[in-house]
């Protein structure tokens, strides 16, 4: 059957995903001021009053309720759902009573090794130790990417969404209906909850919905299967699919690293934190970052379909002109942010300011 065929199920995949992650989310934010599941400002945030979360879990009930119906009950996408709840469970507890790394890494990794266990692999080595470890680093650096780039309002929800648009564009050309589904009742998911997270956002994704995008995202790379095209430009596909997630993580674990800071401790010195401290207001850098993931999303599906080599020279020149020109306007707000960062902990430490983080 052609994509045209297959139209309606990608609409409804969508449109019931929108609609499912819009209603539920208030709903979700009315329970989490009810028992307190609130992110409070403290050193290492960004926002400055105490917002819910919960979002993650109306996000995750659209896409489990859609991807079932939409997608069908297979042995892949069963697996797929289950692990993705199990993310999400575990990213609910995370937001209320806060979870050590390990246990995060231990779940993490188990759903990769779930994934290779149903078939959904990668397979660029085609030797199978291989090809399981990187299928287990995968989901884990795609999880934690999605994850440290909810560092904003509206940016992992716009991102994901973004993301998922370009891998449904991918496996709907490639005759993948069955991903492409999956793909379009995520992008809808995000949409529908980026409608309350966007700047100023009423509710926050938390690790229920972090986890779980990251998670489904990864899984959706992995279940690709470009035949047409080098093993190369199978392996550049996802990795410009989520460009901007990748590159930000990159960035923050390079320089934690290089300052000797925790890489699981939360701090503002993301690249959208650089952005904000070079006077781009929230909206501004959701939009910019949600234009270069556009742009690279667009790419990576012109890419999947072309049989031109020409085109893999320049959509590589493209990427790392893009990345060149972004780490130099990130690096030169280094300054303004680390001035923005001590006035914010000092203004956090003053007795008003914790009268009203505890209000």
């Amino acid at each position: 059957m052609s994509p045209v065929e297959h139209l309606p199920r990608y609409l409804l995949s969508f449109f019931a995903a929108i609609a499912v992650s819009a209603l539920l989310t208030p709903v979700m934010g009315g329970l989490a001021e009810r028992f307190g599941i609130l992110d409070r400002p403290r050193p290492g945030r960004f926002h400055r009053s105490a917002t819910p979360y919960l979002g993650g879990l109306a996000v995750g009930a659209g896409l489990v309720t859609v991807g079932a119906a939409a997608s069908g009950l297979s042995g892949e996408v069963a697996t797929i759902l289950v692990c993705g709840a199990a993310m999400c469970l575990l990213g609910f507890v995370d937001d209320w009573r806060t979870v050590r790394p390990l246990p995060k890494i231990l779940v993490e990794v188990s759903a990769g090794a779930a994934l290779w266990a149903v078939g959904i692999r990668a397979g660029l080595f085609g030797v199978a130790s291989l090809d399981f470890g990187l299928t287990v680093l995968w989901v884990f650096v795609v999880v934690n990417a999605v994850n440290f780039g909810d560092n904003m309002d509206g940016l992992a929800s716009g991102l994901a969404a973004l993301s998922a648009l370009g891998f449904f564009g991918i496996a709907a050309g490639e005759g993948h209906f069955l991903v492409a589904s999956l793909a379009v009742a995520v992008c809808g998911a995000s949409l529908g909850f980026l409608g309350h997270n966007f700047p100023p956002a009423k509710i926050f994704l938390g690790d229920a919905g972090s986890l779980l995008l990251g998670f489904l995202l990864a899984a959706l790379a992995l279940q690709l299967d470009i035949a047409t095209q080098s093993g190369i430009v199978r392996a550049a596909l996802p990795v410009l699919v989520l460009a901007v997630p990748l590159f930000d993580m990159a960035v923050v674990v390079a320089v934690r690293f290089l300052e000797r800071r925790p890489i699981y401790v939360g701090a503002t010195d993301h690249t959208s934190h650089r952005l904000a401290a070079r006077g781009v207001s929230p909206s501004g850098v959701a939009f910019t970052a949600f234009a270069i993931q556009a742009a690279c999303s667009g790419l990576a599906v012109v890419l999947a379909t072309s049989s031109q080599q020409i085109l893999v020279v320049g959509v590589t020149g493209f990427a790392a002109a893009a990345a060149a020109a972004w780490g130099v306007l990130v690096h030169e707000g280094r300054g303004a942010l680390e001035r923005q960062v001590a006035a914010e902990v000092t203004r956090l430490d003053s007795p008003r300011a914790l009268q009203n983080a505890g209000e």
